[in-house]
Formats: structure tokens, C-alpha cells, sequence
């Protein structure tokens, strides 16, 4: 029978097991990233061993975490636990989704669409974040630290774009307090996280911007970044991360999709909304999300991705 993760059950988990695998999911967010640090450094000061992995390559815009190197880094094995954070299903585990069953599974996420996977499950969609959940875990346990409220913050911030989005409220703010009781810096990770870009990044905005096409009397935008945007560049997929954010800075826009190419003929699909449903639109590709931030996978020839993809957000319109 499934059960609900509390925190005194992660507590449990340091005193019986030896070793721990913490999976995030694909092309991992500050959200992702943040949980799965703050709960790596957590777990090890009870002298487990630890690895922390995504089946993608590393972002290197959020190199500014102290253990980023070590990230991918799979020392062992075999494991006597393994926590997955902030995938709302199984699918976004990638090549570690076998992990699931040779051992201990929790699950800890904030997407509607999670079904609760793992033996252990602490679900709550109405949450802001995965991170905002771990911080109720482990602040029920006296379990954090100055550099776990650092990666904690990391991922409440991102994922209430600094405290920017709707599902920005009382809980979330409540908790940034709580975290910054510890010795962290607020600005300094605001900057750390939106006033960072590289160069390369730089040229990528541009290039996106460029790519901007508007339908349904302008309320929809469309972001395209293809494969050779990436390469002339010098990106990976994480940094398109945040694209879809110089579209929302339109006034008129209601919903931004930004279409990325991964190999061909497939894209990856970003939605963002400020008051349609863009879950559904995600849905209709075997997608899913939040209501106002979800995600696909498309194949095809990108006109008729494109084609496809704008109809997909009109109907959630009309």
C-alpha cells in the first residue's frame, strides 16, 4: 500500500538506510534542482551516500550551486532508497525510471498530473513548488541548514517567477520568510538567477525574440528555437529556459508557447500562460502541467507543429 512521505519518515529513511538516489527530472529547473540539493545535503549529514541525477546534461546557468559538479556524478549501483523530486510522472525520470523498483521509493512534487508513482508520495498540487513542499518536510524535522535554505529559495523563487506568478500567496511568502531567517541573501540569488546571463544565452534572446509570431488578434505568441539556433549560439536546450518570459512582457499576450527543436523531426514545447488553461493545450500532446505552466513533445515538420500548436491554444481560447 502507498503511503504519504512525512518528515518523520525522510528522519527514518537516515537511520536505516546506507545509501540514497535523488532523480530530478529532464532538462531540470531551478525548482528541481534546488529540491534535490537541499535534500542530498540533508540526507548526507547523516553520513548516507548520496548521488543526485537527471537524465539530461547539466544547466550551466545554475553552476552557482555548491555541488553542481557533482551533479550526473552516479558513484553506486545499487541504493537503498531513491527520492524522486519534482516529476510529475514516471516518464520524466527518463533512463533512471527502473530505479522505481529495485528499492524504497518517494516521490515529492507539486504537479496535478502526478499520480503518486512511488511507495512513499507527497503530493500537493496547489503547492508553488516542490521546494516549498521539502521546506514543510524538513522544517518539521529541524532539518535545514544555511545552504539548504539557499537551494530551497533557489526553487521557490524560480518557480513563482520571483515571486511574480499567480500562484505566488500567503503560503509562499511565508515560507521565503522562513527561509531567509537562515543566513542567505536574497538579492544576491536574485541576481545569482535573472542578472547572470551569458553571452551565448544573450544571443539565443535575441534570436528568439526575432523568431516571435503572433495569431488569434495578437493574444498568442509563439517562440521558435531550432536546432541551429542552439549550435551558432553555442546552447544546449536548459537555456531556453525563461524564453518564454519576453513573450508574457507583452501586454497583450495571453499565452506564449516557445516550440525548441531536439533532433529531428520533434520539439519541445513550452506553454505559459496569464489565464487560459495551457494544461489542456499540453494534454492534447500527451502533455500536462499546471493550468498556466505546462509542456510537451511534438513530432512532425515544424510547420505543422506550429500549425498544430496554435490550434491547441485557440481552442482553450474560443
Amino acid at each position: 500500500m502507498k503511503k504519504t512521505i512525512t518528515g518523520t519518515e525522510i528522519k527514518r529513511v537516515t537511520e536505516t538506510a546506507n545509501t540514497a538516489l535523488i532523480v530530478g527530472h529532464m532538462r531540470p529547473d531551478g525548482d528541481c534542482l534546488g529540491s534535490g540539493f537541499a535534500l542530498k545535503r540533508y540526507l548526507e549529514k547523516f553520513s548516507l551516500a548520496v548521488d543526485f541525477v537527471c537524465d539530461s546534461d547539466k544547466p550551466e546557468h545554475y553552476a552557482f550551486f555548491e555541488e553542481f559538479d557533482k551533479l550526473n556524478d552516479k558513484k553506486f549501483s545499487s541504493y537503498d532508497a531513491v527520492f524522486c523530486v519534482d516529476c510529475g510522472d514516471e516518464k520524466r525520470l527518463g533512463r533512471y525510471v527502473g530505479e522505481l523498483k529495485k528499492c524504497v521509493s518517494y516521490n515529492i512534487d507539486h504537479h496535478i498530473t502526478n499520480v503518486g508513482y512511488a511507495d512513499y508520495n507527497y503530493v500537493v498540487p496547489d503547492a508553488s513548488s516542490t521546494c516549498e513542499l521539502l521546506f514543510d518536510l524538513l522544517d518539521s524535522v529541524n532539518g535545514i541548514d544555511d545552504y539548504i535554505a539557499f537551494c530551497l529559495f533557489v526553487g521557490l523563487s524560480t518557480d513563482t517567477g520571483h515571486f511574480a506568478h499567480s500562484n505566488t500567496n500567503a503560503k509562499v511568502m511565508y515560507t521565503a520568510a522562513k527561509l531567509l531567517e537562515y543566513n542567505i541573501d536574497a538579492n544576491k540569488i536574485a541576481s545569482l538567477l535573472y542578472r547572470n546571463n551569458t553571452i551565448n544565452k544573450t544571443m539565443l534572446v535575441e534570436r528568439a525574440i526575432r523568431s516571435m509570431k503572433f495569431y488569434h488578434n495578437d493574444e498568442i505568441c509563439i517562440i521558435s528555437v531550432m536546432l541551429k539556433d542552439l549550435e551558432e549560439t553555442g546552447c544546449v536546450l536548459a537555456d531556453t529556459e525563461g524564453l518564454t518570459d519576453y513573450g508574457m512582457n507583452i501586454g497583450k499576450v495571453l499565452v506564449v508557447a516557445c516550440i525548441t527543436e531536439q533532433n529531428r523531426p520533434q520539439f519541445k514545447v513550452s506553454f505559459r500562460s496569464k489565464s487560459a488553461d495551457v494544461s489542456s493545450a499540453a494534454a492534447v500532446f500527451g502533455g500536462g502541467g499546471h493550468k498556466k505552466a505546462a509542456g510537451c513533445i511534438v513530432s512532425g515538420h515544424y510547420e505543422d507543429v506550429l500549425r498544430k500548436i496554435v490550434k491547441s491554444i485557440t481552442d482553450g481560447l474560443n
